[in-house]
């Protein structure tokens, strides 16, 4: 099985070197297209690979995946960021997985981006399926087999952007009247929210939510993130009940009710952040439902803030419990260190 890593770029001289060099340990062919770079980038690429194209930027990001993906001839197809990043152990998992590609058509493997994981769609057959969608945040939807996997690939950028990329291309859309999908719709409020338009975030999150086509998750996500839109707002209440509308939806998230928490926590009720903390405990990650895991929130936060809780409430001895157990998971993280000097002079 031939497998071709395709990836599209635009001025990464920073950090493209140090993902075709993860991907040239495994991949037969690399695919790179580039989207009107200005630097080095081009240049870099040209080291690893002797694919390299241009495609003229389109504000379409599905545009020039498509147009990777159709200059690939292997088999099977697999798509990466050039902030990505693949550790060794990872890549021998890669190696092993190529000797059973035949088994599936869509492959499923992690995404690290920060704290976050999420299953994405990362390696997929070679056939017409295989087409981009959404002109940004861009995805297949899986089709054939679909298989998950436990690889995982972080990504890492050096920089964090405040560009109006994304949302420009939002505007234009609606600006000629492009038809918007329940995901572009959902893009398009989060994009306002990141930037600061918190009540036309708001708006469109409430549109997401009315859509009977809407994904399950990108509706759980909405609800979070109206949550933070009445944040920056400082209507609590309000943020309070758009967190509580995400139960209707499916079976707790743990990062729901972190934040949920963390409301009453910051109001100095201690009572009622110490029930939300210890429903998280309780909640299983579900990663395999495609929305985004923090698996912080499923045990060290809520550690840690339990102990947080009970010390308030004069219970040093809950709460040292609590921050034992937040320090099993994490022996180096500050807090937990804090901590325990903290009860550590009590004695």
């Amino acid at each position: 099985m031939i497998l071709s890593v395709c990836l599209i770029v635009k001025d990464e001289e920073s950090v493209i070197a140090r993902s075709l060099s993860c991907v040239q340990k495994f991949a037969d062919e690399i695919i790179v297209v580039d989207t009107g770079s200005a630097d080095n980038t081009v240049k870099i690429a040209e080291q690893f690979t002797s694919n390299v194209y241009f495609f003229k930027w389109c504000d379409d990001f599905s545009a020039a995946r498509n147009y990777a993906f159709s200059k690939a001839k292997g088999n099977y197809l697999m798509w990466l960021d050039a902030d990505d990043v693949i550790e060794e152990g990872e890549i021998q998992k890669i190696l092993a997985l190529k000797k059973r590609l035949f088994e599936g058509d869509t492959f499923m493997l992690k995404y690290k981006s920060g704290p976050l994981v999420y299953y994405r769609e990362r390696i997929l057959r070679n056939t017409a399926k295989a087409l981009w969608s959404g002109r940004v945040h861009e995805a297949i939807a899986p089709f054939g087999k679909v298989c998950y996997e436990d690889i995982t690939i972080t990504h890492c950028k050096k920089n964090h952007s405040t560009s109006k990329r994304n949302l420009d291309i939002y505007n234009k859309m609606q600006s000629e009247n492009q038809p918007f999908s329940a995901r572009d719709e959902f893009y398009f409020a989060r994009e306002l929210y990141y930037h600061g338009y918190y009540r036309e975030g708001i708006t469109l999150f409430e549109k997401v939510l009315s859509r009977s086509d809407a994904w399950a998750e990108n509706k759980i996500s909405a609800c979070e993130h109206l949550a933070d839109c009445y944040l920056a707002l400082n209507d609590r209440e309000s943020a309070k009940k758009s967190l509580l509308r995400a139960l209707l939806l499916s079976s707790p998230r743990a990062e729901l009710l972190c934040k949920l928490a963390n409301i009453y926590f910051e109001e100095n009720d201690y009572p009622t952040a110490i029930f939300y903390y210890k429903t998280c405990l309780l909640c299983v990650p579900q990663t395999k439902e495609g929305g985004f895991c923090f698996p912080d929130c499923y045990n060290f936060i809520p550690y840690i803030q339990l102990c947080v809780c009970y010390s308030r409430l004069g219970d040093n001895r809950t709460a040292e419990e609590y921050n034992a157990l937040a320090g099993k998971i994490k022996p180096d993280d500050a807090s937990y260190l804090h901590n325990v000097q903290f009860f550590q002079n009590l004695k």
